[in-house]
């Protein structure tokens, strides 16, 4: 996604002029409502939060062709590594289809007292499994007899 022109602009000039304030300020308590830059800034904003559904439903299907890529079709496997790198547990079931008991079977409680608790959004979930050593995750889980 690029940076709206005119959004570039408006943050060129606050902090060109010195109109922005400290690093915990939002805009809006810089600016005056009726500032253009601040209204640039909050359509911003707002077509962010409208893209996210589809950027979730985006990052899932990629997810979910990475593990076709890599021929890991077992659930099972695909929830373990998942887990590894830390994806938020109820992001792993929506993925894998699993259900509750068969996770915490099967998968949840490999990694008890593990202190492992990231808690990744499925948009970073992508991020982190691509940039993750596939070979040494597969390796883990072909240890763990999930196939």
């Amino acid at each position: 996604m690029t940076i709206p022109k005119r959004l570039s602009e408006a943050m060129d000039s606050l902090t060109i002029n010195h109109e922005w304030g400290g690093v915990n300020e939002m805009p809006e308590e810089v600016l005056e409502p009726d500032d253009w830059r601040l209204q640039e800034i909050m359509k911003f904003r707002k077509s962010l939060k409208l893209r996210e559904p589809r950027r979730i439903k985006e990052a899932e299907w990629r997810i979910k062709q990475y593990f076709y890529k890599h021929n890991i079709n077992n659930p099972f496997a695909q929830a373990y590594i998942l887990r590894k790198i830390g994806t938020k547990q109820s992001s792993i079931l929506k993925l894998t289809g699993l259900s509750k008991h068969d996770y915490y079977l099967h998968v949840g409680s490999l990694f008890r007292n593990t202190g492992n608790y990231r808690q990744l959004r499925i948009t970073d979930v992508e991020v982190v499994l691509t940039q993750e050593k596939l070979y040494d995750l597969l390796e883990e889980t072909h240890e763990k007899n999930f196939g």
